[in-house]
């Protein structure tokens, strides 16, 4: 069973699969993590370092959502720590087929005993999904090939801190608030595709992103009418749904769940 040596990597909620426009040779992929999708369509700065390379000239436009009554929200802050990344081998592709295409920090591992072949990062990786970077700070190349998902687990590098946590920006009664949010998990999330994508050698400048599709974070929470009736109460600007109570009693959870199957997996023309 072929396999390609672990180096150690340290450190939620979107995977970007950037061809091979981006270091590395002409038959690898770089895997990342984000939200944002104004990273994905605008150049890349020159002297950003490789896992840094979507820093911009300028201030991109945040992400923004809204809860089930129209009330929104601009994302300001995402981390997350994710442990078992994994990618299922294209189909017909066995571990010697990429000898010294792996990032050290990607390890591969053939199918046996009726599991498919896995390409896999070991430690887990803090994940700055605004800015779509990773600590260690290190582009993960994977080998080009057909790929349908890409699957995570949310868990917690210390008992202290949590495993996804975001702080996102709203107006309510013309005072500015931030909603909080922080949550221990570890659940798996599946960045999966409505189709497999083919990240092949010699085509267009394009990234794949696995996303957090931030549109369903707040189905079903009614967060401007609970504010209204006193079912959510704020802690001076800052509002935690854990205080919910009557049509929010369990809005903490609802966006914790719809959060974690939020994952989506698409690909995006690079300018």
């Amino acid at each position: 069973m072929p396999s390609i040596p672990w180096l150690r990597a340290s450190g939620l909620a979107v995977a970007v699969l950037c061809l091979s426009a981006c270091d590395g040779g002409s038959d690898t992929t770089e895997l990342r993590f984000g939200i944002n999708p104004s990273i994905y369509t605008r150049p890349l700065a020159e002297e950003s370092s490789p896992s840094r390379r979507t820093a911009m000239d300028a201030p991109l436009a945040a992400p923004t959502f809204s809860s089930d009554d129209g009330l929104k929200f601009t994302v300001e802050s995402a981390n997350a720590t994710l442990f078992d990344v994994r990618l299922y081998l294209p189909p017909g592709r066995e571990c010697s087929d990429y000898e010294g295409q792996l990032d050290p920090l990607v390890t591969c591992t053939d199918s046996a005993d009726g599991k498919p072949g896995t390409l896999s990062v070991r430690e887990p990786l803090d994940v700055d999904w605004m800015n779509a970077t990773i600590l260690p700070d290190w582009p993960l190349r994977i080998p080009q090939g057909t790929y349908g998902s890409v699957e995570a687990r949310l868990g917690q590098n210390t008992p202290a801190l949590p495993s996804f946590s975001m702080a996102a920006s709203f107006t309510w009664k013309d005072q500015r608030h931030v909603l909080k949010v922080a949550f221990p998990s570890t659940a798996t999330l599946r960045f999966e595709a409505r189709d497999p994508l083919d990240i092949l050698s010699g085509g267009e400048s394009a990234l794949v992103v696995g996303s957090l599709d931030l549109t369903t974070w707040l189905d079903f929470i009614p967060v401007e009418a609970c504010l209204e009736s006193g079912d959510l109460t704020l802690d001076g600007t800052t509002l935690r749904l854990e205080t919910g109570k009557g049509d929010c009693a369990d809005a903490a959870v609802r966006m914790q769940d719809q959060i974690e199957t939020s994952a989506r997996l698409f690909r995006a023309s690079h300018r």
